[in-house]
């Protein structure tokens, strides 16, 4: 057993705003958020392709029941139901007839993927913008199956922006500023950007103003407010983020929690874990039992400060059920994918011995990790295992994996 440091190392709850960075907008996210669209987008044009299938069905019964002359005025053409005269007769006068409903139907044959990029190639060979735009979404995201290929996803969305394409033209900036497909080009890629921008994009605004943000933010927050007013999530994140720190912006609680919240119910992780924090600091008008919930929502969505927060309040048993291991391994969850805080956290538990054993080589040695990321907290800890004469340098007995080795004890 080993003995406790004794370092003044207090598990608190840090829900302090961390720092905006300059571009939030992930390619990753992007991409997934583009599959989501197109599914959408699928799903809709099917929806309406059966509603007029069934419609063309029900009128074409409803002309049949009622026969060729009910409501038809004059020179208004003829039935396409044509009755089906029974018996053997052939027509009028050919003796009794019977007139049954003829119904049509239509029948709609999916395109294999196959056929579906070979239809959208001839199109945009054909100078179409939006058969290109489509061809380079199915490339970015792997659409229906389609091979996923940046090359090709930024070929198609440069062809489409060079046509006047507006939402291409965000996409092909994008592209060329982040280096996706292609040698990165942030110049050109400003500049296409900006012409989205002014062509009234959103994605275009927002990818614009992040570019222009810490040279220039007083052009860049109007930008950003337009893009986030019509529902774009990144700019909406950084906003409300600006908001409550003051940053470039006046302080304003209300506005911050009017744009993070618009943010979080598209679930980004990052503004539910930031206005989890304003609701539990009585900040922003939210209950507490709102701030739990949504800081739990931010921990499973990957932020990292929600991950480290949640973690500690599971340790603790503040606002959720007491669970000490589960709150460490979140905890180290976020210490392994380098959060120097959760690292410097990760330290105080194995010191405290809370949800992990009690180990003076483990403290250290996360405390050492958070310290060399530069976390004051870490640097003034291992300030006092230094002058305490303690080893420094011993590999963790637990290893360095999300999930602990369990060597020892």
């Amino acid at each position: 057993m080993t003995m406790r440091l004794g370092l003044a190392c207090g598990l608190a709850l840090a829900l302090g705003v961390g720092a905006a960075v300059a571009d939030p907008q992930s390619d990753e996210a992007n991409r997934q958020r583009q599959m989501a669209t197109m599914r959408q987008e699928a799903a809709r044009a099917d929806q309406a392709s059966a509603d007029r299938s069934l419609a063309q069905q029900q009128n074409t019964a409803t002309a049949a029941r009622q026969g060729p002359n009910s409501g038809m005025a004059a020179g208004s053409g003829s039935s396409t139901a044509a009755p089906n005269w029974a018996g053997g007769a052939s027509g009028p006068g050919g003796g009794p007839q019977s007139v049954v409903d003829s119904y049509t139907f239509t029948f709609r044959v999916e395109e294999t993927t196959a056929q579906m990029l070979a239809r959208l190639n001839a199109a945009a060979q054909n100078g179409d913008g939006g058969a290109a735009y489509n061809l380079a979404r199915i490339y970015y995201t792997g659409f229906e199956g389609a091979p996923r290929d940046d090359a090709a996803a930024r070929r198609f969305f440069g062809q489409a922006a060079r046509l006047g394409h507006a939402r291409s033209q965000a996409n092909y900036g994008f592209f060329l500023k982040e280096g996706i497909g292609g040698a990165a080009d942030a110049a050109e890629g400003q500049r296409w950007l900006k012409r989205a921008a002014d062509a009234g994009d959103s994605f275009g605004q927002a990818q614009y103003a992040f570019g222009l943000w810490s040279d220039q933010p007083e052009v860049a927050v109007p930008l950003l407010i337009a893009a986030a007013d019509a529902g774009e999530m990144t700019a909406q994140a950084f906003l409300g983020t600006l908001y409550v720190m003051g940053h470039t912006v006046p302080q304003d609680d209300a506005r911050a929690v009017r744009y993070l919240k618009a943010a979080a119910e598209q679930g980004e992780p990052g503004s539910q874990g930031l206005l989890a924090g304003l609701y539990l600091s009585g900040r922003g008008g939210g209950t507490e039992a709102e701030g739990y919930r949504l800081l739990k929502q931010g921990a499973e969505g990957g932020d990292a400060d929600s991950m480290r927060n949640y973690g500690l309040l599971l340790v603790q048993g503040r606002g959720y059920p007491k669970d000490e291991a589960a709150g460490a391994a979140i905890v180290r969850k976020g210490a392994v994918r380098g959060d120097a805080k959760a690292q410097k956290l990760l330290g105080d538990l194995y010191n405290e011995g809370l949800g992990v054993p009690e180990r003076e080589e483990d403290a250290i040695y996360w405390w050492n990790r958070a310290a060399e990321a530069g976390d004051a907290e870490a640097v003034a800890a291992m300030a006092d295992v230094r002058a305490g004469g303690f080893a420094i340098g011993r590999p963790p007995v637990d290893g360095v994996g999300e999930t602990a080795s369990g060597r020892g004890k």
